[in-house]
């Protein structure tokens, strides 16, 4: 599937969420699940997590070759990961980026300036690839 491709071979994404009408954008390393679901941390205190804690609505993008325009545009929503999937969320990322300098228990105390995981999950996905797309490629994604 294409929309794997591109989540497996990509380390970042362009994360954009809102406040007060104002939009911010940033970049995160990502991991993605089964569901397309994808992951990523940061810390409490930074401007795009205080913005999901205070709205949902959120975009991304994930570029896998500028010189061939080839990206995956989404708008979906983005919270916090749940207590109860910390640990799996913890093993995914660690799978594709190695172990990092803080443990899963630090993340798990919730602290205000903490590190957390947190979960972007796409409602609408749009291809712009003119590799497999050569003659229209803006492509809708199938999410299901």
């Amino acid at each position: 599937m294409l929309a794997r491709e591109y989540l497996d071979s990509v380390k970042h994404m362009q994360l954009a969420t809102v406040s007060n009408g104002q939009p911010w954008i940033c970049t995160v390393y990502f991991v993605a699940d089964e569901g397309n679901n994808l992951y990523w941390t940061s810390s409490r205190d930074r401007q795009h997590s205080i913005e999901i804690l205070s709205d949902t609505k959120a975009a991304a993008t994930i570029v896998k070759d500028t010189e061939n325009k080839q990206a995956l545009q989404m708008s979906g929503i983005a919270e916090e990961v749940k207590d109860e999937n910390l640990e799996l969320v913890h093993n995914l990322y660690q799978s594709k980026f190695g172990p990092k300098d803080y443990d899963l228990n630090d993340i798990k105390e919730h602290k205000s300036s903490g590190r957390s995981y947190w979960v972007f999950k796409p409602r609408v996905a749009m291809f712009w690839d003119e590799v497999n797309f050569p003659d229209q490629p803006k492509q809708q994604l199938d999410l299901e």
